[in-house]
């Protein structure tokens, strides 16, 4: 019985207890009588949270055929560790923890649990046999799979997972903590809410809303982010990010830098490689380790670009309807409201090139 039932039940209870005490003749001096307290200690012996605690074991395995290539575990509410390895089958371990009333009730539930493994097409499943809302209880599942290594994970769902050593994983807008390692093939979808942590050699290929997305020493990184923060930690290879209302702390590029979007913050910190920003309301801090390509276009906020001491660079920078600030020996030039300054530092180099439309400037040397 559900809570909404239960909680039908008391009312009714109240409304027929008010009835029979207007209605009902006088009764014994010595008898209890009607009490509230007595109906409202009965909701709390439902409402109040389980009294009893049970967790039970289930176990399940699979031989999967040539043609089955990934595993999904997308309609699941718990904490989950899948890891790829060399065995051939694929092995689940659940450890379930109930909660009611009494005894009975727990009994009840466990006469319910189902653990099973599908596989139909090139896909292998895991199903749970349980219906919450018939019990009024959600049980709490702690979850370990050993799939095969060349297998791809399909996880949905929310709770907390960690996956490695298999072959790729496809979230299914996953909401929760999560940590993926140690995987041979890309990290797509949709990721909602939580914390993830990606570790080296990841190739991320996401969209994000909300949460925390750290990545360290990643492959590659193509993320297409919505009011998430975003930490980037020594990438290997070129960071693309189209983004909206973001914390990004970039430090260290291993490949060309590319954004795009509107409002945010952004620092970069060791830019090595070519940088590119397009950005509306994006207030940008960015250090660049060496004379690199580079072009920041902004829109109603401000820049600062800390450029290498004694570097060879063709500098243009620009604002219009804002401030500029330029290092010793710079001179800009004004014309109305746009003020500009171009020329070669150290002998020339790579263009740096800096357009800011109502929003300060600095630049700064090291």
């Amino acid at each position: 019985m559900g809570k909404r039932e239960l909680l039908l039940i008391v009312v009714f209870l109240v409304l027929g207890a008010g009835v029979y005490q207007v209605t009902a003749p006088a009764a014994p001096a010595d008898a209890p009588g009607f009490s509230v307290g007595r109906l409202v200690q009965f909701a709390k012996g439902h409402f109040g949270g389980p009294r009893e605690r049970r967790t039970v074991t289930r176990t399940a395995t699979l031989v999967p055929s040539a043609e089955i290539t990934s595993f999904d575990l997308r309609d699941f509410r718990g904490a989950v560790t899948i890891s790829g390895s060399d065995r051939p089958d694929i092995a689940v371990r659940a450890e379930i923890t109930l909660g009611g009333v009494d005894e009975a009730h727990l009994n009840d539930q466990e006469a319910q649990l189902g653990l099973t493994l599908e596989g139909t097409g090139t896909t292998a499943a895991l199903r749970f046999g349980f219906d919450h809302h018939a019990t009024g209880r959600r049980p709490r599942y702690v979850v370990h799979v050993e799939v095969p290594s060349r297998f791809t994970v399909r996880l949905g769902g929310e709770g907390s997972a960690e996956v490695s050593l298999v072959a790729g994983l496809q979230l299914d807008g996953y909401a929760g903590d999560l940590r993926a390692d140690a995987l041979t093939g890309p990290v797509t979808g949709r990721l909602r809410r939580g914390r993830a942590e990606f570790g080296p050699g990841a190739v991320l290929d996401l969209e994000t809303e909300r949460g925390h997305l750290r990545a360290e020493k990643a492959e590659r990184v193509t993320l297409n982010s919505e009011r998430t923060t975003l930490d980037l930690v020594d990438a290997a290879g070129p960071i693309t990010l189209e983004q909206d209302f973001c914390r990004i702390e970039i430090r260290g590029t291993g490949g060309p830098v590319h954004v795009t979007g509107e409002g945010g913050v952004i620092a970069l910190r060791g830019v090595r490689h070519p940088l590119t920003i397009d950005a509306e309301r994006l207030t940008v801090n960015a250090e660049l380790e060496a004379p690199v390509v580079t072009a920041i276009t902004v829109e109603n906020d401000d820049v600062e670009v800390t450029l290498p001491r004694d570097a060879g660079m063709q500098l243009q920078a620009s604002v219009d309807e804002g401030g500029l600030v330029l290092p010793a020996g710079l001179t800009a030039t004004t014309d109305g409201t746009r003020q500009s300054v171009s020329g070669a530092l150290a002998g020339g180099g790579p263009e740096v090139k800096l357009a800011v439309t109502r929003g300060d400037l600095r630049v700064r040397t090291r």
